[in-house]
């Protein structure tokens, strides 16, 4: 039987806050950095679904949100008084 050793880094990011894998993403994590788009991939989908853009497939504007969750994890700031799900909110709208 063979382990994931990806799956249990993943497993270990379930117990941290947010705002520490965001630190460790910053840092050069990939994994971290990919733990975090895929939690908040499905909120993204949700805010997606609240938008309409003229010609614009539902796809596109998805990835909109996507690349706003990439500038959060890039831009957030520990030493502000901010959650990191709060200012993604504000990235991804």
């Amino acid at each position: 039987m063979s382990v994931n050793p990806q799956r249990e880094v993943c497993d270990g990011f379930e117990v941290m806050i947010d705002e520490d894998i965001v630190e460790l993403a910053q840092d050069g994590d990939d994994i971290a950095q990919e733990f975090l788009i895929n939690k908040y991939k499905n909120f993204v989908r949700a805010k997606a679904r609240s938008y309409f853009l003229i010609g614009a497939d539902r796809e596109d504007i998805i990835q909109e949100g996507m690349i706003g969750l990439y500038k959060a994890i890039r831009d957030f700031r520990c030493d502000k008084l901010s959650s990191f799900r709060a200012f993604a909110e504000l990235c991804i709208t």
